[in-house]
C-alpha cells in the first residue's frame, strides 16, 4: 500500500516521500520501501494434492450500474466453465448507466440499446442457468460473491421473476479464502492485485468474462496452494465460507468504528437480504 508518511527505505536506505512509496508489513511490522526496492510478495508453492479445484466449477461474473447490489441494475453477465465452455449476456437495463459505471466497466447507453437485450429476458435466462448449474451441485466461484448473487436476486424480484433458490447452491468466493490463508495481508484484496500475487491471468478487468475466468482460475491456484483449503468437500467449504465471511466482516467492522468512520459491514454471506444503515458517528473519540 502507499506510504502516507516519510521514511527511510529498507533496501537503499534512502529517503521516501510521503506518497512516493510503499509501506509493507513484514512479521508484523511496516517498513517502508521505494517502489522499485519493495519485496515482491511470493505466493506460497503449488502442491501436488488433489481437491475440489480439480472438479468441474463455473465463474461468475456480472458488471451493473451501481456498486450497491441491491440499487444496481445488470448490464453484462457471464458464467465460464472450467472447460472452457462460456455464456455471456449483454443487457439494457432500461435506465441510465452512470458516467462512473461506465468509466469502469465501458458500457454504454448506445451500446446496451443497440446490442443489449431486454433485461426480463436475459435475467430469466442466467437464472435459469444458474439454477441448472444449483441442481446439479456444480459449484460457483465468483469474487465477493454478496455483490452477484444480490444484485442478481434484487433484479429478479425486480422483474417479478422466479428466484434462484441460493441456498442449494454452492459458492466458492476467493475473495474470502485469501483472506482466510493470509490473514495479515497488506495491501489492496482487489482482483487484479490478487491475481498477480497467484499467477493467474486477468485479461480484461472489469469485463464479466474476463473476470469470471480470472476468479474461476484464482480460486483453483489458491486450493493448489493451501491442502486445508483443496481438502473441503465443496458444500463443507460453503458453509465454512459463512463463518469466515462473518467473522472477516466482524474484525472491518471494529477497525471502522476505530477510525470513527460511518461505515457498515454486511455479515451476511453470499446473500445479503437489507440495505446497510449508516452507521453514527461515535459520540467519544476512537482509541
Amino acid at each position: 500500500m502507499i506510504n502516507k508518511f516519510p521514511g527511510s527505505c529498507g533496501e537503499c536506505h534512502d529517503r521516501v516521500a510521503a506518497g512516493a512509496g510503499q509501506a509493507v508489513n513484514q512479521d508484523g511490522r511496516w517498513r517502508t520501501y521505494h517502489n522499485e526496492c519493495a519485496p515482491r510478495r511470493v505466493a506460497p508453492p503449488r502442491g501436488g494434492h488433489g481437491g475440489w479445484h480439480e472438479l468441474p466449477l463455473v465463474g461468475f461474473d456480472l458488471e451493473g450500474t451501481s456498486t450497491q447490489p441491491l440499487q444496481t441494475r445488470i448490464v453484462s453477465a457471464a458464467l465460464v466453465h472450467s472447460d472452457g465452455r462460456r455464456s455471456d449476456w449483454l443487457i439494457d437495463p432500461a435506465v441510465p448507466i452512470p458516467a462512473d459505471a461506465t468509466a469502469v466497466h465501458g458500457i454504454t447507453d448506445e451500446h446496451v440499446r443497440r446490442h443489449g437485450r431486454p433485461a426480463a429476458v436475459a435475467l430469466a435466462e442466467l437464472a435459469t442457468a444458474i439454477s441448472k448449474l444449483i441442481a446439479d451441485a456444480t459449484p460457483l466461484v465468483a469474487f465477493c460473491a454478496q455483490y452477484d448473487v444480490t444484485a442478481l436476486a434484487a433484479e429478479l424480484a425486480r422483474h417479478g421473476l422466479p428466484p434462484v433458490d441460493w441456498d442449494r447452491a454452492i459458492i466458492i468466493d476467493p475473495s474470502i479464502l485469501h483472506r482466510e490463508v493470509e490473514p495479515r495481508w497488506s495491501g489492496s484484496r482487489q482482483l487484479g492485485e490478487l491475481c498477480g500475487y497467484y499467477e493467474v491471468t486477468l485479461a480484461n478487468a472489469h469485463d464479466a468474462a474476463a473476470d469470471a475466468q480470472a476468479a474461476l482460475e484464482l480460486a483453483r491456484s489458491i486450493a493448489a496452494r493451501h491442502p486445508h483449503i483443496a481438502g473441503l468437500p465443496p458444500a463443507q467449504l460453503h458453509g465454512r465460507q459463512i463463518e469466515w465471511f462473518a467473522a472477516q466482516g466482524r474484525d472491518l467492522q471494529a477497525f471502522f468504528d476505530r477510525k470513527g468512520r460511518r461505515e457498515t459491514v454486511s455479515l451476511e454471506w453470499p446473500l445479503e437480504t437489507a440495505p446497510r444503515p449508516e452507521r453514527p458517528r461515535p459520540t467519544t473519540p476512537p482509541t
